[in-house]
């Protein structure tokens, strides 16, 4: 008994680790894809800082006024930049500093 009560603990620590790490993974890869889908948006459509952060809060440009943002993000977690526009160097930046995600259209 107290043998498998040691394995089983051990065990337990390991699977809600692997858990812990897979949410965190999945949460990060989200906001990434949120990004660089929002970048490329940004890049293909006349410059709109409030659309671009509503693509990567909400998941579109004109979000419904009960609209809950993405993992509980804050407007101001998300920062969009327009370097260089307008002209030859326009890039459309979309960061989330928080959570290490940026994403540039079109690509550097």
């Amino acid at each position: 008994m107290i043998e498998t009560a040691l394995v089983l603990a051990a065990f337990m620590g390991v699977l809600l680790g692997m858990i812990g790490v897979g949410q965190m993974i999945f949460t990060r890869q989200t906001l990434a894809e949120r990004a660089h889908d929002a970048a490329r948006w940004g890049a293909m459509h006349p410059y709109d800082a409030g659309a671009v952060r509503n693509l990567v809060l909400y998941g579109t440009t004109a979000p419904a006024t009960d609209a809950r943002p993405l993992l509980g993000l804050a407007s101001d977690a998300v920062e969009v930049g327009d370097p260089g526009c307008p002209g030859p160097d326009c890039r459309v930046s979309v960061a989330i500093p928080g959570q290490g995600v940026r994403s540039v259209e079109p690509v550097e």
